[in-house]
């Protein structure tokens, strides 16, 4: 295969991918917008809420590439084993997690809400919405296997219809609910955790009717897994929760961190993690793109051509993520403008975003190679990886930094671009050790 086809390949996969992770985060937009009519406290209560649910499910979306790397590897070992039979382990899998996992957090949010603020106009939206995010855990974690699956074979044009019309949905029933239109109780700020749990299901829903129609005769719900590969699913899916997890929370750490420079300083950061996010979207897609690739070549014993999935997709990334940054490092007063209006916190962010554009091309080897590594089964060493750079190493320099030497945000996103590039660098390794070509899975 020519390096144009094989880039083409790897466009077609990673682009409906891309529109399915884009539109989530318009939507979580959406529900930030229409949340915030109602005031500092509803707003307040949503991110708190969505921080706590985020560490929550890292612990059952863990499954996604377990099922995907898996799903991926018998397809390129063209096995005889049903198709489906990862799926139903995953399925399993999450119930397992799911289900105490859900009881115990629907009863325990009440207690822990209070632990997040003091503020008792905030505890008073937060439960109620955190809970209804609660009830959708088993939810989230099924979303999570059905899309490692349909990934796994390589149909993400399904998943990105799925997600679209998911997030479709939620807005209309955050419209509903929130606001209490076409005869529905006005439910505030729980309405919208409610909207987001019902679209979560209606998900769930849709993914088993069109996999029954799809896959009934591949065993799906009717083959029974063994208790071996729900074990091999929970090993390689829990180093990617567990890093998922300190990762998202080392994050706020650093907002805080940030916070202590002055209120400017942590707005101006809020809004650049956001810009990052928006350049690394195609970075993720990118890795779940590579993961299928690379895992369905390994299976058909092809080592070489596996390496050379991954390699093909990290110079797609690193082309296409620094070209999209171009505009913010030639505009960046202009980008800030469209979310920051406080002139003085769109001047201390200009030269940060600037960074943010030179470097997101390369930082976004990290989430192309973690992804694939972890499906391939090597999620142990992008734990110990992440976590040593991120909690060992960044986090208490940033603290010294800002506590001790009161530098200003430019040299804490210096430091963070320096801590991406590392990270990047570590990953990278990871891949070129070939360890990875070892792991059975």
């Amino acid at each position: 295969m020519t390096a144009s086809n094989r880039i083409k390949v790897i466009l077609n996969l990673a682009l409906p991918i891309t529109v399915a992770l884009g539109s989530t985060f318009i939507m979580n937009l959406v529900d930030l917008a229409m949340v915030g009519t109602l005031g500092n406290n509803a707003v307040a209560a949503l991110g708190l809420s969505g921080f706590a649910n985020t560490l929550i499910v890292t612990f059952v979306i863990g499954i996604a590439p377990a099922v995907q790397g898996i799903v991926a590897r018998r397809t390129g070992e063209m096995s005889k084993e049903p198709k489906c039979l990862p799926l139903n382990g995953g399925l399993l899998v999450v119930l397992a997690i799911g289900i105490p996992l859900t009881v115990l957090c629907f009863f325990v949010s009440p207690l822990a809400f209070p632990l997040m603020s003091s503020d008792p106009e905030v505890i008073q939206e937060g439960i109620p919405y955190l809970r209804a995010l609660f009830s959708a855990i088993i939810a989230v974690g099924v979303n999570a296997a059905f899309q490692g699956f349909w990934t796994g074979i390589g149909r993400v044009k399904v998943f990105m219809l799925i997600i679209l019309v998911m997030n479709c949905i939620n807005i209309f029933l955050n419209y509903v609910l929130i606001f209490g239109n076409f005869g529905a109780p006005k439910l505030g700020a729980m309405g919208a955790g409610v909207a987001t749990a019902t679209a979560t299901y209606v998900g769930n829903l849709i993914y088993l009717v069109v996999t029954y129609i799809y896959f009934s005769k591949q065993g799906f719900l009717n083959v029974k897994p063994k208790l071996e590969l729900m074990i091999r699913i929970f090993k390689i899916g829990l180093p990617d929760s567990i890093s998922e997890a300190l990762f998202s929370l080392g994050y706020v750490v650093f907002l805080w961190m940030v916070g202590l420079i002055g209120t400017a300083a942590l707005a101006a950061a809020s809004v650049l993690v956001r810009f990052s996010m928006v350049l690394t979207l195609f970075a993720k897609a990118l890795g779940l793109t590579s993961s299928t690739l690379v895992s369905q070549t390994l299976g058909s014993g092809d080592a070489d051509g596996a390496n050379q999935w991954g390699w093909d997709s990290v110079k797609v990334g690193v082309v296409c993520i620094t070209l999209l940054g171009v505009p913010m490092l030639i505009f960046p007063e202009w980008f800030l403008s469209l979310v920051l209006v406080d002139a003085y916190t769109i001047s201390i962010a200009i030269v940060p975003l600037q960074i943010v554009a030179l470097t997101s091309g390369l930082i976004s080897l990290v989430f192309l190679f973690v992804f694939t590594l972890v499906s391939l089964g090597d999620g142990k060493r992008v734990m110990i990886v992440s976590f040593c750079t991120q909690w060992l190493l960044f986090l208490p320099v940033i603290w010294i930094v800002v506590h001790y030497f009161e530098f200003g945000l430019l040299e804490v996103w210096l430091i963070q671009a320096i801590y991406g590039l590392l990270t990047a660098a570590l990953m990278t390794a990871l891949w070129i050790d070939g360890r990875w070509k070892t792991i059975k899975l």
